[in-house]
């Protein structure tokens, strides 16, 4: 009997490692494969929010401009009140070799909570906006 209990506690042990191991390789995956993620995203509405929108339209990728023209651009920001950002929410990253998508909350200064979606791609050390749609 006393074998059995050593036998259970060493399978429980065992059990639990591979847990935490899985976890730590998952931790680090997630925390280097979006380094940057945050800051970048928050660049981009802060951009918006004080006028700067040249430069925020200049944050997304050349794919991104071409499917969507700059009018277009400035139509989606003003229809949503990007302008009047406050801060974000985001969701956990779902991350595919250099691509990204993550969902994320808006809340402007009177309190309105809007969820967009974004992909991002990363492009060096920095990552730029290929997909921003209302979810």
């Amino acid at each position: 009997m006393e074998s059995f209990i050593g036998y259970l506690g060493i399978g429980v042990a065992a059990v639990v490692g591979i847990v935490l191991i899985v976890w730590l390789i998952f931790f680090v995956r997630i925390f280097f494969g979006t380094k940057g993620l945050p800051q970048a995203i928050t660049n981009f509405f802060e951009l918006i929010a004080t006028g700067e929108i040249d430069n925020a339209y200049q944050l997304t990728t050349e794919n991104f401009r071409t499917q969507v023209s700059k009018k277009q651009f400035l139509k989606f920001l003003k229809t949503n009140k990007f302008k009047q950002y406050q801060r974000l929410k985001m969701a956990m990253p779902s991350i595919k070799g250099k691509d990204c998508t993550i969902g994320i909350t808006l809340i402007t200064k009177s309190g309105i909570e809007i969820p967009l979606k974004m992909g991002l791609m990363r492009k060096g050390k920095d990552w730029q906006i290929d997909v921003l749609e209302n979810s």
